[in-house]
């Protein structure tokens, strides 16, 4: 019941477009997925700290990259909320509660992303 729950809360990647890029390709696809798996961690550290430390540069840096990680393992529902912070985040009073929201989606998907390789 608990999956269900987070699953509403935390929608979980849409693969159609991965699926597209690798036509159908299931290795390519695993590959793609495990560059995820390595990347989204050290960019979710990067943008926390970033944001922690006011570096908007650097925190630039990181949504930039996760926006492209993101649309490619289809965790399509944060994209917009990362893409105003990459454009955006010197003038956003609640920087910190966003960026948690988007580290529990992502980290949602991380999880379901395991089981798939």
């Amino acid at each position: 019941m608990q999956d269900s729950i987070d699953n509403q809360k935390y929608p979980l990647p849409d693969l159609s477009y991965l699926r597209e890029l690798t036509d159908g390709d299931e290795d390519a696809m695993k590959e793609i997925i495990s560059i995820f798996l390595d990347e989204a961690p050290k960019l979710i550290k990067m943008m926390k700290e970033s944001a922690e430390a006011k570096d908007h540069e650097k925190l630039k840096f990181a949504t930039h990259k996760l926006i492209t990680q993101l649309t490619y393992v289809g965790v399509n529902s944060i994209v917009p909320e990362v893409k105003l912070i990459n454009s955006g985040s010197v003038n956003m009073k609640d920087l910190n509660e966003r960026i948690e929201r988007i580290i529990l989606v992502i980290e949602n998907s991380i999880t379901y992303l395991k089981g798939l390789i």
